[in-house]
Parts: C-alpha cells; structure tokens; sequence
C-alpha cells in the first residue's frame, strides 16, 4: 500500500464491487486447470494480487498479494 496507495485503494474498490470484471492487462481470469476461478490484478507494474471470487457469498478470497511473482501461485 506504501508504494502506490491510489492504485492499491482502487485494487480494494474494485474487488469489493465488481471482481470479475475484465480489465485489459489489469484484471483477467487466470488460464489452466490449476488456475480453476482464480484471478489476477496488477496494481502496479511489479506487484498483484491474486484472488478467487465468490460470487453465491458475494466474498472474494485474496492468496497471495505483492511482488509478481515469476509463475501464478496456485490458489487454496
């Protein structure tokens, strides 16, 4: 959140009303069987958050946030 608040705040916002809307190379679905309902948010060039909506309990499951890592982290 220190490093870029207005793009982290806007990461927050969109995830607590619209999750799983499309943005181009900001917000998509993740591809592959492993990847099943996970998503990918860039909030900045380097960091993202990856998360699996709910959309029946209306909760969004966050599992990794930070630095991109090299591969997608595989969801719980």
């Amino acid at each position: 959140m220190l490093r870029a608040p207005e793009n982290t705040r806007r990461c927050y916002q969109d995830l607590c009303t619209s999750p799983m809307v499309r943005k181009p190379k900001r917000v998509f679905p993740l591809k592959g069987k492993l990847y099943q309902g996970a998503w990918e948010y860039e909030v900045t060039s380097s960091d993202r958050v990856f998360y699996v909506p709910d959309e029946d309990k209306r909760k969004v499951l966050v599992y990794y946030a930070g630095k991109h890592p090299k591969s997608a982290p595989t969801p719980p």
